[in-house]
């Protein structure tokens, strides 16, 4: 990616751009770095006084890789398109659609945002400037952010001026251009996978930092209170990091449906949040008046309620999964019977009523009551995808409905939608897989950081014990030894369970992040390793009261 795209990209001159933006970002880091060092003079010394100094740095590389980072997030979001793209333009060129009209309907479609913006040019480019479509495609092709469009858009020109017909192209390009989706999916799960194996990594190095952090002011007297405060900020640092690189890296390809119509799941999900939320103040109020419940056991009690939310998420999210399953046979089916029906999609729907399409049938039923009532058939279609809650089927339908009101060939149409969707449910598979063995690393992951964490504090609690009763010779005193009075082992072991719980947040929200479901449902897991953490607390207390005799 060059400059040059990526300023035309952000739309300004390279001289605007360093006026108004990059010159005051620097600008403003040289000056706060001064200001630092002036109001501030005793703090930054020694080593420490090169901190200030990265400020100007880090400005410096953030005006210089801006322009490049927005013209990446344009090519991802163009490349994560490009399957209901290709989709939409095969469906449409099965009605005989002109060329132009093809370009200017999937130019229409918002969902696409930068794809639909880069699809208009080429429309204004043939219509306002009088280009031929073949030049139009090549010269937006040299100016996409997106090496898959950019292929494409060369391909489409070849094709157009060699005089191949434009349906018999794009039929031919749905292969290609899903293989090339195909080939990009695969890569971000690879990349999830190895953010998988960075973020173990780096969990246990934190994991000894933290122990080192609990025993280290015993042997150096520092101040263990501040220790395990940088121990907190450090975890939840690396944790939000690694929970934005995975937000990054994952495919953008969310189960959910994206429409705003508010369907009976939505309902019963916005609902479940007030409830776990009334629940999670009853079981609070009761354990703190109760009072003597070790304080993680308290609070994974007290956060309990919050998986009625998380369930009804993943059991709505598991039938929105199975629909997916079921669509692209109801789709060829459907395709299939209505061509053999003369096109007629109502008559065709009927006939479809007596089979069964697992959790699909009903929603299958309610099409067919709102199409026979002959109000407004797109508005049929758009609330039977809603109701699905899937936003593959959301995605597709539109298509198909659309492809078949301009005169296209059910039966085709309904292959192409069958078949592409097929393959992105494939992929989906391969995400789900991925997601699931992510879910045993980090519970595996909580329980190893409770455990180190928990027994260190025992530790350092046995040696307070132990040495604060010790009688020592005469001229001799505890802190030749050992640094008794470090502060309160209460608080450090809250601090310890504030860790455990900003983790478990985290981490639960990353699983989310990787499988692409909605974000309530990670309120399970972060229940599950708030109790994780909680019994991994009593587990290692109990250990460590019995093995090293702590009272």
């Amino acid at each position: 990616m060059s400059y040059e795209m990526a300023f035309k990209c952000i739309g300004m001159e390279p001289k605007d751009y360093a006026k108004k933006f990059a010159i005051p970002i620097i600008a403003f880091g040289f000056i706060f770095a001064g200001v630092l060092y002036a109001l501030l003079p005793t703090l930054f010394v020694d080593k420490t006084k090169l901190i200030p100094a990265l400020i100007p740095i880090i400005c410096i590389i953030f005006a210089a890789y801006y322009p490049l980072t927005i013209l990446a997030g344009k090519a991802a979001n163009i490349d994560n398109n490009m399957h209901y793209y290709i989709t939409q333009m095969g469906a449409i060129s099965t009605a005989e659609t002109p060329r132009l009209d093809i370009i200017r309907i999937v130019s229409e479609n918002k969902d696409y945002l930068n794809l639909a913006e880069d699809t208009h040019k080429i429309y204004d480019l043939v219509t306002v400037w009088n280009m031929s479509l073949a030049e139009a495609s090549r010269f937006i092709s040299k100016r996409t952010p997106s090496i898959i469009f950019e292929d494409f858009l060369d391909r489409f020109a070849h094709a157009l001026q060699s005089g191949e017909e434009v349906k018999d192209f794009l039929t031919a390009e749905q292969n290609v251009v899903m293989n090339e989706y195909e080939s990009m999916y695969n890569s971000a799960l690879y990349g999830i996978e190895m953010i998988k194996e960075l973020f173990i990594s780096l969990i246990m190095s934190l994991i000894f930092m933290a122990s080192f952090a609990v025993i280290m002011p015993v042997i150096t007297g520092m101040d263990a209170i501040l220790l395990m405060a940088l121990v907190i900020v450090v975890f939840v640092v690396v944790d939000i990091m690694m929970l934005f690189l995975a937000k990054g890296k994952a495919p953008k390809d969310p189960i959910w449906q994206q429409t705003n119509i508010i369907t009976p799941a939505k309902i019963k999900l916005y609902r479940s949040v007030p409830i776990s939320l009334a629940g999670c103040a009853i079981l609070g109020t009761i354990v703190y008046l109760y009072g003597a419940i070790t304080p993680p056991i308290a609070i994974a009690i007290a956060l309990t309620p919050l998986m009625y939310t998380g369930h009804v998420a993943k059991t709505i999210e598991k039938g929105i999964r199975r629909r997916d399953d079921n669509y692209p046979a109801f789709i060829r089916s459907l395709g299939s019977s209505a061509g053999a029906r003369g096109g007629v999609i109502n008559d065709a729907l009927k006939a479809l009523r007596a089979h069964d399409f697992g959790p699909l049938t009903k929603d299958v039923d309610n099409l067919y009551k709102q199409l026979t009532t002959r109000i407004d058939k797109f508005k049929s279609w758009n609330y039977f995808a809603a109701n699905t809650g899937s936003n593959l089927i959301q995605r597709f339908s539109v298509m198909f409905v659309e492809a078949t009101n301009l005169g296209g060939k059910p039966e085709i149409v309904g292959d192409i939608i069958a078949t592409n969707f097929y393959r992105i449910t494939a992929l989906r598979k391969k995400r789900y897989q991925s997601a699931s063995s992510m879910v045993g690393v980090l519970y595996g992951l909580t329980g190893g950081i409770a455990f180190t964490l928990y027994i260190s504090v025992g530790v350092v609690e046995l040696m307070q014990s132990m040495f604060s009763t010790m009688d020592m010779s005469s001229g001799m005193s505890i802190g030749m030894v050992v640094y008794v009075d470090i502060g309160s082992i209460e608080t450090m072991g809250l601090m310890v369970v504030f860790i455990m719980l900003a983790h478990s947040l985290l981490s639960s929200m990353l699983i989310r992040v990787v499988d692409g479901g909605h974000m309530f449902g990670a309120a399970t897991d972060f229940v599950i390793m708030a109790w994780i953490g909680g019994i991994s607390a009593v587990v290692t207390k109990v250990g460590v009261s019995s093995l090293l005799g702590i009272s």
